[in-house]
């Protein structure tokens, strides 16, 4: 029998073999199920650029997006079609989907041959082929295909929730940013009143009214006034790079623009009531432990099911002897478990599906504990909220209000009346910082639940934070 008859006998053998459920390589399928996953969370989808094609394509999708004010929602959307680092982690599922397709494909048959020759030339040729493959592997082969299945379900999970992640890190960077550039307004507001409370006293002090030392101590809060304002302003630079970085912008795509005033309160906040029960059975890093748990689980059975099967080699092979005879017959190689039996392999293992249970408890007892300290912050948040725009505000507009009533009588001094002014901006800055607290704790919760909440559209905007106008050249009443 010829070399090439051996290879034709192995191949139709083995064709129904390797034919039978061989999975595909190509990974548009399983990310289709990422992108469902992902859209029924943020309302958002997600591309996989594969070619400079796509690339150009998501560029022209997302240049609409930066002609105009953003908002949290379009930078999500625009970080989820154009970060690089999350691109990268698409390539997960490429991997993992041909790690599905190998364990559904038998490996190689192995061909050998051998060509002796005698000492005597009157004397043939001795030449000898084989043929053989595997049969363990045949015999693992269905078991191995549902290990990669299950490891490339987990994969999937991990990648829908690294998505996830940026979109809440993108909506973090955002309302951080926002209220960054809403502090600077406010925070030149003060320095306005500062620097017109630092002219006064040197009006003051060349009149001869005050002294050295009360001139020094006006001017300060003008010096420190600067200060706190070049500190926000590059706060406010450093919070655009991040959120570019997060956005995956760069050249001129960064000259966007947004609101500087953060969103308002909604009218209600959405049912906070079991959302423990929801977080554990939506969570995608949960989900992936359980699947990598199972996963384990699968490997261990394989592994304790095989360890006493000898590893098997079964072919076919012929040889012509040197007096002309061809002698043809099946092989069989037998790995003899003697000396490792499997032992170390399957503690191993057993050690790893132990750590995943282990993990997957201490997680699933880390989530219930974020949901209920993201639920605790979000309520705190809003009650500091509610509270400061229905009390705190309101009263410093009324003492700035009244007190310019008086030193327009000359009963409260100039000084008494920038304070006022101070005072009642730096209680519209702490609203600022208590709503943007607020949602960061929303953004937080919604990480925590693994999805979004229902927000509520305030029915009417609050109520404006300014106080009446006040003119910051004043002169100097005569009586002070």
């Amino acid at each position: 029998m010829k070399i090439k008859n051996i290879l034709k006998f192995a191949l139709l053998g083995a064709l129904p073999l390797v034919f039978a459920g061989c999975a595909s390589t190509n990974p548009k399928a399983a990310f289709n199920d990422v992108d469902k996953t992902v859209a029924a969370r943020t309302g958002d989808s997600i591309q996989w650029p594969r070619n400079d094609s796509s690339t150009n394509e998501i560029a022209k999708a997302i240049e609409p997006l930066l002609q105009t004010n953003l908002t949290a929602q379009s930078a999500v959307t625009i970080a989820l079609l154009n970060n690089r680092s999350l691109q990268a982690e698409f390539e997960e599922i490429g991997i993992s989907q041909a790690d599905v397709a190998q364990a559904s494909r038998l490996p190689n048959i192995e061909i050998a041959g051998s060509w002796r020759f005698p000492d005597r030339p009157s004397s043939a040729a001795d030449i000898e082929y084989s043929a053989a493959g595997n049969l363990l592997d045949l015999l693992t082969m269905p078991a191995r295909k549902k290990v990669a299945a299950r490891n490339l379900e987990q994969t999937k999970l991990q990648v829908a929730d690294k998505v996830l992640q940026l979109a809440a890190d993108t909506q973090t960077a955002f309302y951080d940013l926002q209220a960054k550039m809403e502090l600077v307004k406010r925070l030149d507001t003060i320095l306005e009143v500062n620097d017109a409370q630092a002219d006064l006293a040197q009006r003051q002090y060349d009149a001869g009214n005050i002294s050295d030392l009360e001139l020094h101590n006006q001017q300060v809060p003008s010096v420190q006034s600067h200060l706190d304002l070049m500190k926000a302003k590059a706060e406010v630079q450093a919070g655009r790079e991040h959120l570019d970085r997060l956005l995956g912008l760069s050249g001129e795509q960064i000259n966007w623009q947004i609101a500087d005033e953060l969103p308002s309160l909604p009218d209600a906040e959405p049912p906070l009531e079991n959302l423990e029960s929801l977080a554990v059975s939506q969570r995608l890093d949960l989900a992936a432990l359980r699947s990598q748990t199972n996963s384990l689980a699968a490997v261990l059975r394989l592994k304790k099911h095989t360890r006493f099967i000898p590893g098997a080699k079964l072919g076919v092979d012929t040889e012509r002897t040197p007096d002309g005879q061809r002698v043809t017959g099946p092989t069989l190689d037998l790995e003899i478990p003697i000396f490792d039996q499997g032992q170390p392999a399957i503690a191993k293992l057993t050690a790893e599906f132990q750590q995943a249970k282990d993990n997957y408890m201490a997680q699933e007892i880390n989530v219930r504990s974020e949901v209920r300290e993201s639920r605790a912050a979000l309520l705190a948040a809003r009650e500091t909220v509610e509270f400061a725009q229905k009390n705190l505000l309101p009263l410093r507009q009324k003492i700035l209000g009244e007190t310019f009533l008086h030193y327009n009588a000359m009963q409260k001094s100039g000084y008494d009346l920038l304070a006022a002014k101070e005072s009642e901006q730096m209680a519209e800055q702490g609203g600022i910082e208590a709503l943007r607290d607020y949602w960061l704790a929303r953004v937080e919760l919604e990480r925590a639940v693994g999805g979004r909440l229902a927000v509520e559209p305030a029915a009417s905007a609050p109520a404006k934070m300014n106080s009446e106008p006040m003119p910051m050249q004043m002169t100097m009443p005569n009586n002070h």
